[in-house]
């Protein structure tokens, strides 16, 4: 009898594991890539699950997710990605949940996407990920709200950093690809790329020639590489025109050694704002 009694009772310990396991659970917000979830996560805190989509050492630029990221995406209860211009796979989504377009208040510049690289841009883009996420998750509105605050209470010390080079005499920089167009519209800089939007684009040995003639008439003796992608052209063309090479960082992604450092986008912001000092005077 007892043998029976114990049968019995496992289909209504499963159940209420089960059930358990249900009410135990948190929601899911996937994010796009390393500046999507390190907004989202200091918005979120520990109430809801934040899953990041692109791997460590890829960049968004390159990325086209796989069978099983789509599974992810799908079950997702809400999608927080950059720009429809970046993340085309992510708009188009069909999710369980919301989706939300961070840079939607920013005023755009054509179809360039690079709307983080300024500190500038990202404080709206918090923002409005904040506002979006509670009013999916009202009953953590308040938390939402005053972790958003302290997170842009630490970008707009990077912003004013970055306002103090509006007065600079000499605000041209060269970089290795067109990322940087809404930190100088921001901040009244003017950088000149190599390339385009997308950083594995070659560009003509014309082109180079014509870079190493401006460098060369507006005395500039610099060139500001990537770390996260390949620095080919960017060396070039310091070589060919005698310039030395500065790091820059759009943080299009960060690589498992720079997590474990504990880099993150406020940090390579900070650094971004100190190598540039060394050339925008």
């Amino acid at each position: 009898m007892k043998k029976y009694t114990l049968l019995l009772l496992i289909p209504v310990l499963l159940l209420l594991t089960a059930c358990q396991k249900a009410a135990d659970s948190k929601p899911q917000i996937v994010t796009t890539f390393e500046p999507m979830y390190e907004f989202t996560k200091a918005i979120v805190g520990d109430k809801v699950e934040v899953v990041n989509i692109v791997p460590a050492n890829q960049e968004a630029h390159d990325f086209e997710p796989s069978a099983k990221d789509m599974t992810t995406l799908t079950n997702a209860d809400v999608i927080v990605y950059n720009s429809k211009n970046l993340e085309t796979w992510a708009s188009s989504a069909k999710n369980k949940g919301i989706k939300i377009e961070a840079s939607t208040p920013v005023e755009k510049i054509g179809d360039d996407p690079h709307t983080w690289v300024s500190p500038k841009s990202a404080l709206l883009e918090v923002r409005y990920i904040a506002e979006e996420l509670s009013k999916k998750f009202p009953d953590y509105k308040e938390e939402f709200t005053k972790n958003a605050d302290s997170y842009i209470d630490k970008l707009k010390k990077i912003d004013q950093g970055f306002d103090q080079l509006k007065t600079a005499k000499n605000k041209t920089f060269i970089t290795q690809h067109e990322a940087f167009a809404y930190l100088g519209r921001d901040y009244g800089l003017t950088p000149v790329a190599i390339t385009g939007l997308d950083p594995e684009m070659e560009p003509s040995s014309a082109t180079l020639i014509k870079l190493k003639d401006e460098m060369q008439k507006a005395n500039l003796d610099t060139v500001y590489s990537e770390k996260n992608s390949s620095s080919k052209l960017a060396e070039t063309l310091a070589r060919e025109a005698g310039a030395r090479l500065l790091p820059i960082n759009p943080v299009e992604g960060l690589t498992d050694e720079q997590k474990k450092a504990g880099e993150s986008y406020l940090t390579i912001m900070e650094e971004n704002l100190r190598f540039l000092k060394e050339t925008i005077k």
